[in-house]
């Protein structure tokens, strides 16, 4: 049996979470109730990708909560646009994994992000370009002792 790396594991994770997402999508896409929305709710992710493959730092003192960079409804949203315009799942797992980020912060700068992007990106914010913690600096909150082996994947 052969052992992954946790970088080969986030990988796989995010192609769980690709195929998921491109099954409802594919049900969905001609169903008038979900033309402007999807309906599926954004906690697949955390079903299907156990927070430790996808973590940028570690827990420490009162940085309990563990924050998603970029909002899990921002990506399942976008997973839905890149198939709507024919992307295949290997598209949307790259960028999954590019975006798929936790950031363990103080239950305080959650309250400072929430009000400010709970479920969305700031405006012209691109997920090819811009840094995936554009959320957190407008908040003004600092991922504190980042680790090591979780470069961020393009």
């Amino acid at each position: 049996m052969k052992n992954f790396t946790k970088e080969e594991l986030a990988y796989r994770g995010c192609q769980r979470v690709a195929m998921a997402l491109y099954s409802f999508w594919e049900e969905q896409r001609y169903d008038a109730r979900y033309q402007n929305e999807a309906g599926v709710h954004s906690r697949i992710f955390e079903s299907l990708i156990p927070d430790v493959y996808i973590e940028l730092n570690s827990r420490a003192g009162d940085r309990t909560y563990g924050e998603h960079v970029v909002p899990c409804a921002y990506i399942r949203d976008l997973s839905f646009k890149m198939y709507r315009e024919n992307a295949s799942i290997d598209d949307v797992a790259k960028m999954i994994s590019k975006l798929l980020k936790i950031a363990y912060i103080t239950e305080d700068q959650r309250k400072k992000v929430d009000s400010i992007h709970k479920y969305s990106m700031p405006e012209n914010w691109n997920w090819k370009t811009d840094s995936i913690l554009e959320r957190l600096v407008i908040a003004g909150v600092e991922v504190v002792n980042p680790k090591n082996s979780c470069d961020f994947v393009e």
